[in-house]
């Protein structure tokens, strides 16, 4: 691999702070990653945003602010708060985005153009302060706009899943109660938390880049869901040459990204497969991946394994949080008596899918809670469905849980 990598600043002691430069063989075309804080084991770690250098200079991603992550996922959680995270500044991100900026020569007012890769929080919520330093225009799939864009989108998400949440039979969160989200929420200053940005140039497809309606040449957008409905990655690299793709949550290493629609994700998934050209691909979290077929290949044997695990649960009936707690499920303990949202959801969404083929069937529903039982074919029979309709490209659910 001819794209050269050199380390600008190391890991600090929290995880985050990395600073690193990627040279392409052109000479002209440069990616900076700048690793910001985000907690990890409770977290999916530092969210890495990236900076391309080329005709323009463009930021994929701006990561989450450190109040807004020890909110999300601690406070909000009701989870203790380890004291090297309690610890840390109010803008400790915002300071490692800058000072590595400032690392490599450049600042903020520099950035003609701002990437959203999708609509979580830990990718854009600390767009809000940086817009204040720069003129640059933002671009984001269509699709994430809703959590983008509206003040009330992530809390309306939050609440909206509750419902679902209690019907796979999980615990309910703390924030859960009417009493309790009344309390949480009552008086938000939506305007100094900063939880929408305006998106000044939606993306619908495939294609270059536009930065102020011009193309930027070297720069693809790819839409690439399945993590969430609008998840983009952007290819770096001229025809004929070197490529590198930045892929926000899509591809992880050595973490699995949880899909938000397994089907689409497996789909996705398919697709890349396809990219011939891709030397270096660069996740928002985690470390770099340097094969892409085989982290693809990785990824798909996983869900297969997911999805065979899940099917075997289900000989007996079984409620989403049975399976998500079952000894093994998982590779880290899942508490059943403790709300985990990203545990329920990874283990619905293998459900979904797997009653999406018939092989498995709700069977009945005790106090609101929803379950399920596997038929009595052979997995590979089940499995066989699930790669047809994975690559039947003209398909796709009309019903969802």
């Amino acid at each position: 691999m001819s794209i050269q990598e050199t380390e600008l600043k190391p890991v600090a002691e929290i995880g985050s702070g990395l600073v690193r430069r990627f040279d392409f063989p052109d000479g002209k075309t440069r990616i900076f990653q700048i690793s910001t804080f985000c907690p990890d084991i409770i977290g999916p770690g530092p969210t890495n945003v990236y900076l391309i250098e080329n005709e323009a200079l463009i930021l994929v991603d701006v990561g989450i602010p450190t109040n807004m992550a020890k909110a999300f996922f601690y406070q909000w959680r009701n989870q203790a708060i380890p004291k090297e995270v309690e610890d840390l500044a109010p803008d400790h991100s915002e300071r490692e985005l800058i000072e590595g900026m400032d690392l490599i020569g450049r600042s903020l007012s520099d950035i003609n153009q701002l990437v959203i890769s999708h609509g979580h929080p830990d990718h854009f919520l600390m767009a809000h302060s940086i817009l204040e330093r720069t003129s640059a225009s933002v671009s984001a799939h269509i699709l994430e706009s809703p959590q983008i864009c509206n003040p009330w989108g992530i809390l309306n998400m939050w609440i909206s899943r509750q419902r679902q949440m209690f019907a796979t039979g999980m615990p309910a969160p703390w924030s859960g109660s009417q009493s309790v989200r009344e309390h949480l929420y009552r008086g938000l200053d939506l305007d100094s938390l900063g939880l929408s940005i305006k998106v000044d140039s939606p993306i619908f497809g495939d294609g270059p880049l536009k930065v102020g309606g011009m193309e930027i040449n070297g720069v693809q957008v790819r839409h690439l869901p399945g993590h969430s409905p609008g998840s983009v990655g952007l290819i770096v690299g001229h025809e004929g040459g070197e490529k590198a793709l930045i892929c926000g949550d899509v591809l992880l290493n050595p973490i699995t990204p949880h899909p938000d629609d397994l089907l689409v994700y497996l789909q996705t998934l398919e697709q890349l497969a396809a990219y011939e050209d891709i030397q270096l691909v660069l996740p928002a979290h985690g470390r770099k991946i340097v094969d892409l077929k085989a982290r693809v290949g990785a990824l798909s044997e996983h869900h297969r394994n997911r999805l065979r695990l899940t099917y075997e649960i289900c000989s007996e009936s079984r409620s989403v949080w049975d399976v998500a707690t079952t000894k093994g499920y998982f590779d880290t303990y899942v508490n059943p008596a403790k709300f985990n949202f990203l545990a329920g959801m990874e283990a619905l969404v293998h459900m979904e899918l797997l009653s999406m083929v018939d092989g498995l069937e709700r069977c009945h529903t005790r106090d609101g809670v929803h379950y399920f039982i596997s038929c009595a074919k052979d997995f590979d029979e089940i499995y066989g469905r699930i790669r047809d309709l994975v690559t039947d490209n003209k398909y796709s659910a009309i019903m969802r849980y």
